[in-house]
């Protein structure tokens, strides 16, 4: 990660990150303490992710909901397990749609 190349307001969403999934900060939350829309801070978050290669990790079932940076193996593995079911989800609903397509 090359902290110079962040913007202040990534670097303010990235400060309140918390390493590890033991606590994880829910959006609520970091819009409380940063200000910022929840839908800013999820743009903030995708681009930490995508163009800063930032392992952040994101709890969505459960007591313990929220965004957490991963610290190994196994957190990492947590935060992908949910994406790549929405992504088989979405592939499902698209196959619905093209074989169900009546024009």
């Amino acid at each position: 990660m090359n902290d110079n190349k962040l913007t202040p307001t990534e670097l303010k969403v990235l400060a309140i990150i918390p390493y590890g999934a033991k606590e994880p900060i829910k959006t609520k939350e970091i819009q409380t303490r940063t200000g910022l829309e929840i839908r800013t801070i999820r743009k903030i978050i995708s681009h930490l992710i995508t163009e800063h290669n930032i392992k952040i990790g994101a709890i969505r079932t459960g007591k313990e909901q929220g965004y957490f940076i991963a610290t190994n193996r196994q957190e990492l593995e947590l935060a992908i397990r949910p994406l790549q079911a929405q992504i088989n989800d979405m592939n499902r609903r698209i196959a619905s749609l093209k074989d169900n397509a009546y024009f």
